[in-house]
């Protein structure tokens, strides 16, 4: 529901202060969306590059399973991913851009296959284990630019409906409501000199 727009004089002052509020809130959504922007032009090109980087992690990755399981058999490969399952822990850092918060790194400590199991493994296991420990830090460096560029799109999505709201809704009814305004005042005031005149007529007859 649109605010009430004080009567008279009162409402000039009302409705300016309320369009310098919209103009400093359009320049403020202007800077917020051009930064967006650039911030998400970076995120973009740095996200297909890590996505490309996991892409051949996990495919090297794959390739050295498989020499392991060829050399050792499948029971091989298992015990040994077996000692390393659930035991990597990811630590995420946190960045705030215009008031948005969303993650900018992230710190990986592997798991992996004690030296003893990997001494009684065949000879592929240890590369296997450290082509597949690359794959899962270019999955976290993945994750964490992908998670940014989704949160910055949406935030860049909603500033930009925002501005078009500002931009197409509220001055431009704030610039008519003050222009009809002005209007009617300049209208009392041509009366009132009239009046006042009418007043001063009156005052040197009755002399």
């Amino acid at each position: 529901m649109a605010e009430p727009i004080p009567p008279g004089r009162a409402g000039r002052l009302w409705l300016r202060a309320r369009l310098a509020a919209a103009r400093r809130s359009l320049e403020l959504l202007d800077r917020k969306q051009q930064l967006l922007q650039r911030e998400l032009f970076e995120l973009n090109r740095r996200h297909a590059g890590a996505r490309r980087g996991w892409e051949d992690a996990c495919g090297d990755a794959e390739r050295w399973g498989l020499r392991a399981t060829v050399l050792g058999g499948a029971a091989d490969v298992a015990l040994a991913a077996g000692a390393a399952a659930g035991g990597a822990e990811v630590q995420v850092a946190w960045g705030n851009t215009m008031g948005v918060r969303h993650p900018v790194e992230a710190a990986l400590t592997p798991a992996g296959p004690a030296p003893v199991e990997l001494a009684a493994s065949n000879g592929a296991v240890a590369p296997a284990a450290a082509a597949h420990r690359r794959a899962l830090e270019a999955a976290v460096a993945y994750a964490v630019l992908d998670r940014s560029r989704r949160v910055l799109r949406a935030e860049l999505e909603a500033t930009q409906r925002r501005r078009r709201a500002v931009e197409r809704r509220r001055l431009p009814s704030l610039e008519t409501a003050l222009e009809l305004l002005e209007e009617r005042l300049d209208e009392l005031e041509r009366q009132e000199r009239v009046i006042a005149h009418w007043a001063r007529q009156g005052q040197r007859s009755d002399h």
